[in-house]
């Protein structure tokens, strides 16, 4: 899709989206002016294979009235070229929107981005939780009309799935614990490590379990799952247990060392605050 070099469209079957896509979305709506009654902005990503990965978002300043829509493109192109030379696998694959609703104005700002990309991607979000939930949908766009005549668009849906990396488990989780509560979150890398290994350990017994079951019988042998274990057991590194200790040591040694150096920079910056309020 955002290949450079390429100018076709190529087709999408299936967009996976980043978390972080996700939140920069809310927190630009949250952000928005109060005459915008909704945000949008740009999906960057990458092409493979008729799949869109879309990890990183930014917003776009626009107005809209129920007159005409504005935006400022000069804006998305300048901080977009910015985005490509900081990671240079990452290409504008589309655009976003708050609210589920496609009107008249969104064919105009789609075709903006068709001219950075040969098949844009739009993610709509509803950030109102107007079903008690996030509703999110993905579309591509395919032409309508005559040729020589009246041409149009209609956005058609196409599957998308939201997808974290193995890293972005512990914040999600973390996020998932404070639903339904209104307190302080107060994230504690130390008990964050202590969960992430009980989780572990639980999965290991789960599939201990599974395998042992298979050795004796009760349960039918799956070869394709005997490969994935197979390749995740060569992928751990072979340590033995005094090497494991000393590695999680240092690491421990090396957290506790910035939690006391951010305890400082508070203490520092507290006290700095009280002299200029006497001052």
């Amino acid at each position: 899709m955002a290949v450079e070099g390429r100018t076709v469209a190529l087709p999408v079957r299936k967009v996976i989206i980043h978390p972080v896509v996700l939140f920069n979305i809310v927190d630009n709506y949250e952000r928005r002016n109060d005459n915008n009654k909704r945000v949008i902005g740009t999906l960057m990503g990458r092409y493979d294979k008729g799949t869109v990965h879309v990890t990183e978002s930014f917003a776009v300043p626009h107005q809209e009235t129920e007159e005409e829509v504005s935006m400022d493109m000069e804006y998305a192109m300048r901080i977009g070229e910015l985005q490509k030379k900081v990671n240079t696998t990452m290409y504008t694959v589309g655009w976003y929107s708050s609210g589920i609703i496609i009107n008249e104005y969104s064919s105009l700002i789609h075709a903006f981005y068709k001219c950075q990309c040969p098949t844009p991607v739009h993610l709509t979000v509803d950030t109102q939780l107007k079903e008690q939930k996030m509703k999110i949908n993905t579309h591509i766009t395919s032409q309508l009309g005559a040729k020589n005549g009246t041409e149009g668009c209609i956005f058609t849906p196409v599957p998308h799935v939201i997808t974290g990396a193995e890293a972005d488990q512990v914040s999600l989780k973390f996020f998932q614990g404070l639903r339904g509560t209104r307190k302080t979150p107060n994230f504690n890398d130390q008990e964050q490590i202590i969960n992430s290994c009980d989780d572990m350990i639980s999965q290991i017994n789960i599939v201990m379990g599974h395998v042992k079951k298979v050795i004796a019988g009760e349960v039918p042998s799956d070869k394709e799952l005997g490969r994935q274990l197979m390749e995740v057991v060569q992928s751990i590194p072979n340590l033995d247990g005094d090497t494991i200790t000393n590695m999680l040591n240092s690491h421990m040694q090396d957290l506790l060392a910035v939690e006391y150096l951010t305890y400082l920079t508070r203490q520092q910056l507290a006290i700095s605050a009280r002299i200029n309020q006497i001052l």
